[in-house]
């Protein structure tokens, strides 16, 4: 039994990872609307648009996705998540009418992409009344 001394220089270039954030609230948006997410917080193997709101696989993998959004009371915003105009999973965020509380809600995806496959958050129906920004995020990696 031993060890072997390893290089660790250069193990970034094969992460692919993001983190994103809304940029600006998002009000009264239509039905299945790309929702942007366009403060970019990490985009390691720049795979996320922050222009565009897509993610594009730049490998075959298997991706890990996360999404929150936070509305105000007595409105909503409802999301689903797409693979290449296909619906992965919803996200449901209800902030009840008469509340005074905020309402928030999170989804997660583990989803078997092929390189250049799309995934973006779009609104569910006609479902995106209100999001506060910063607090509604979007993230993914490659496990």
């Amino acid at each position: 039994m031993g060890y072997k001394t390893m290089n660790c220089s250069g193990t970034e270039k094969n992460i692919i990872a993001f983190h994103t954030r809304l940029s600006k609230r998002q009000e009264n948006l239509g039905k299945s609307v790309v929702v942007v997410f366009g403060k970019i917080i990490l985009n390691t193997g720049n795979a996320y648009d922050g222009m565009t709101g897509k993610f594009t696989a730049p490998e075959d993998g298997i991706y890990s996705f996360t999404w929150t959004m936070l509305t105000a009371p007595g409105k909503y915003f409802n999301t689903e998540i797409v693979l290449n105009g296909n619906i992965i999973g919803y996200n449901f965020v209800d902030g009840a009418t008469g509340s005074s509380h905020h309402s928030s809600g999170s989804s997660s995806a583990i989803i078997k992409m092929k390189k250049k496959d799309e995934v973006w958050i779009r609104t569910y129906g006609d479902n995106g009344k209100f999001a506060y920004e910063n607090w509604s995020s979007f993230s993914g990696f490659k496990l």
